[in-house]
């Protein structure tokens, strides 16, 4: 949990507090499923799709290689997924079908290991502790259109 604050420096949210890992970690251990920590989605858009429709995308997008740059993705118990891209970069998906966008200060998604998500893809390196780069929404929207498109015909 620390690496929300060290490596990515995102603001903690539990209830309507900004906190510090430290004490996020304790309130969620507190209360286990009970509390849900949050961040702002002012380092990142986050682009939000039903799971099979996020899964789709994401393979499309590792088989394209790095264009874009693997996608941060958590995946949440309520069949959503959750695709990280550099802040406002998203608008040009705003209005598709099925994908929710939130942006900015007031923008807010969950963070493992709140109610079930976890990471899929992370927004980190794993062997050194730097943030991943994150790709232009506007990126995801030819895959996008791919994978609903595949999914209509499956």
């Amino acid at each position: 949990m620390s690496a929300y604050e060290d490596v990515l420096a995102w603001p903690l949210i539990v209830g309507s507090d900004i906190v510090s890992a430290h004490r996020a970690l304790a309130l969620v251990q507190e209360a286990p499923g009970r509390l849900e920590l949050q961040t702002t989605c002012s380092a990142f858009d986050a682009v939000i799709v039903p799971a099979v429709l996020g899964a789709d995308l994401l393979v499309l997008a590792d088989r394209r290689g790095q264009d874009p740059a693997p996608v941060p993705s958590l995946v949440y118990g309520t069949g959503e997924t959750v695709l990280l891209v550099a802040p406002g970069t998203a608008a040009p998906l705003i209005g598709v079908a099925g994908v929710r966008v939130e942006s900015g200060p007031g923008g807010r998604i969950a963070l493992p290991p709140s109610g079930g998500s976890r990471w899929d893809t992370w927004p980190w390196a794993l062997d050194e502790p730097t943030p991943a780069t994150l790709s232009d929404g506007g990126c995801l929207l030819p895959l996008l259109r791919t994978a609903m498109a595949s999914t209509l015909t499956s």
